[in-house]
């Protein structure tokens, strides 16, 4: 009997928000996929005008596209060891100086020691391209830098 009470409330509950959402107004109905691209073309159309900024004679134009000057970098790099630890941070010898695993070099070259089927280290040139390299090896990295002015 408990149920059947608790089963007629919740259908009154629903029922009367039924009601209420049935009884609303409905401000834009429409059918096709043109009648919707229509008002969504309407709906961010202004109708103020903005006045366009003059730029006097007198003042230089301040809205100068700067391009960012790129030099051709290349880089040797020499493998010469690794250590893998189980408790530590793995360990590169990269010409001659070490970096742990995820550190930087300071042309902000990205250190990564991969352990798949063979160790070797990835190298994220900071163009984003990847270089592979095993112990023991040397690669040449070329990638574009920004050059300051």
């Amino acid at each position: 009997m408990l149920n059947k009470l608790n089963l007629l409330i919740l259908f009154l509950v629903i029922g009367s928000s039924v009601t209420n959402v049935s009884g609303s107004n409905v401000l834009t109905l429409f059918t096709t996929p043109q009648e919707r691209q229509l008002i969504n073309n309407n709906r961010y159309k202004s109708n103020e005008v903005r006045p366009k900024p003059s730029l006097s004679q007198d003042e230089p134009n301040t809205l100068e596209i700067k391009q960012i000057a790129k030099e051709v970098v290349r880089k040797s790099i020499t493998v010469s060891g690794m250590t893998l630890s189980n408790s530590g941070p793995n360990m590169v010898w990269i010409n001659g100086q070490t970096y742990e695993d995820g550190e930087k070099t300071d042309d902000k070259m990205r250190i990564k020691i991969m352990r798949d089927s063979e160790v070797r280290v990835r190298i994220t040139a900071p163009d984003g391209k990847h270089h592979f390299v095993n112990s023991g090896e040397t690669i040449e990295i070329v990638y574009l830098a920004a050059v300051n002015n």
